[in-house]
C-alpha cells in the first residue's frame, strides 16, 4: 500500500529542493549529477514531478525541461518549523528552544548571539 503524500518535503524531495534553490533554473540532468548517488534519469524525473504536483517546483519548456523552485526556501522552513513545533512541542517554540539546549545544539555563545539579534529586530520594528 502506497503511503500517503505530504505537503511537507521528503528527505529527497528536500535534497532536490536544495539544488534547485542553489543552482536556480536547471535541467532534469543537472538535478541528477549533482546528487551524490547519482540515481536513475527517470527517478529523478518522477521526483520533480511529484515536487511539481506539490507545488513546490515550476516546469518550463520541453527538450530539455527546465525546473525551478516555486516556492521560496524560507517559506519551506517556515512549513516545516510549524510542523515540528506543533507535533512534537504541542506548538510551544520554548519547548523546541529547550530542547535543543538539552541537546547542547545551542551553546551559551550561540544564545547571546541570537538574544542580541533579537533586540536588533526588536528595535527594528
Amino acid at each position: 500500500m502506497a503511503r500517503p503524500t505530504s505537503e511537507l518535503l521528503t528527505e529527497r524531495e528536500s535534497q532536490l529542493m536544495e539544488i534547485l534553490w542553489s543552482q536556480g533554473t536547471v535541467t532534469a540532468e543537472t538535478v541528477r549529477l549533482a546528487l551524490d548517488d547519482e540515481p536513475h534519469d527517470s527517478t529523478v524525473r518522477t521526483m520533480l514531478r511529484v515536487l511539481k504536483v506539490k507545488g513546490y517546483v515550476r516546469i518550463r519548456g520541453r527538450q530539455p525541461a527546465m525546473y525551478e523552485a516555486a516556492i521560496p526556501r524560507e517559506k519551506v522552513q517556515g512549513r516545516a518549523t510549524q510542523s515540528l513545533l506543533k507535533r512534537f512541542f504541542g506548538g510551544s517554540a520554548e519547548a523546541l528552544m529547550m530542547r535543543l539546549v538539552e541537546d547542547e545544539e545551542l551553546s551559551p555563545e550561540l544564545l547571546e548571539r541570537l538574544r542580541k539579534n533579537l533586540a536588533k529586530r526588536k528595535k527594528g520594528q
